[in-house]
């Protein structure tokens, strides 16, 4: 009996003892499960990170890359020089030139996850993942307050005044049209002439395209499948091509005058010369031609005595042959 008594005892003993082992073993792997660690992971990569804010990173949470969990935040410190965040990584992420680093809400009840962008793979490589700089993170409920904050300051000044403003100056821009003030009244208006001369127009407008795509008139020919007016307007354009190739050419008078023909500018810009030079001697008074041309008063009274002596001369001389014709008629007579 106390053999059998003490054999029970051992059994229970070790029941318990297995019971409380099993405890200890299922909150050790719901200790590792919880935190994130696995002791029989092998590839492991390691990153850090300078933040500017962790806007509430904890250990633990999730490092996210091309929308997929690649690891788990390891620590989050504070140093002079920014935020350090230190994550493992599962996945050989690998950083170019261009990469971002930043904290990202999950939601607005709260939250955190590491953001990682790789860059553009055709830069070169970031060399050292263990120094990398972040970037500030975007806080959705800081910036909610900061518009609220700003929607206040607008309410708070004059903003409710200019609406009410606003409004009554709609209300009588309605009022006008209601009304059929104006033009644009006048157009929402039910008066019978205005439809009446809009239609007619519209009738007016219908006639004049049918009767462009009758090909009627001259811009109705223009637009219509005519091959002969097709034709002449091709030849017109054929021989304009023709003439600016001649004269591109340098063929005829205006074309030789259109080249770069050095011998025709010289003698152009000598011809001008000569005429600058003849000009200069006529407003200089030179010459016959130049005296004639300037305002010297005594030429001017020997032009006019010459031509009054020469007047009262050829008056003399048909006075004279007047007298003559009447004495041959009188004598003739007898």
């Amino acid at each position: 009996m106390r053999h059998s008594s003490v054999n029970r005892e051992l059994r229970t003993e070790f029941a318990v003892g297995a019971l409380v082992g099993l405890l200890f073993l299922g909150l050790a792997i719901f200790t590792i499960v919880i935190s994130g660690k696995s002791f029989f992971r092998k590839n492991v990569f390691e990153m850090e990170a300078v933040l500017p804010d962790a806007m509430g990173l904890r250990r633990n949470d999730p490092v996210i890359a091309k929308g997929t969990t690649v690891g788990t935040v390891k620590d989050v410190f504070f140093a002079t020089d920014g935020v350090h965040v230190s994550a493992i990584l599962e996945a050989p992420v690998v950083f170019h030139e261009g990469y971002s680093v930043k904290v990202v809400s999950t939601s607005i009840l709260g939250g955190r996850q590491l953001v990682l962008f790789e860059g553009d793979p055709e830069k070169p490589i970031v060399p050292d993942p263990k120094k990398l700089i972040g970037e500030k993170p975007a806080d959705f409920m800081e910036d909610a307050g900061a518009a609220v904050g700003k929607l206040r300051e607008f309410l708070d000044g004059n903003a409710l005044d200019d609406f009410s403003s606003f409004a009554a100056n709609l209300k009588v821009l309605g009022a006008r049209l209601e009304n059929g003030e104006g033009t644009l009244g006048k157009l929402l208006s039910t008066d019978d002439e205005l439809y009446t001369n809009l239609n007619a127009t519209v009738s007016n407008l219908r006639s004049i395209t049918d009767r462009l795509e009758a090909g009627e008139g001259t811009l109705g020919r223009l637009l219509s499948s005519d091959d002969e007016i097709y034709t002449n307007l091709n030849a017109t354009v054929a021989n304009l091509r023709s003439i600016t190739d001649r004269l591109e050419a340098g063929e005829g008078t205006l074309g030789k005058l259109l080249s770069s023909d050095d011998e025709i500018y010289t003698n152009l810009n000598a011809t001008v010369a000569n005429l600058r030079s003849i000009t200069d001697r006529l407003e200089a008074g030179e010459g016959t031609l130049g005296k004639l041309l300037s305002s010297d008063e005594q030429m001017y009274d020997n032009i006019n005595g010459a031509v009054t002596d020469v007047r009262e001369l050829m008056d003399d001389m048909r006075e004279a042959n007047t007298l003559s014709t009447f004495t041959s008629l009188l004598f003739s007579g007898f």
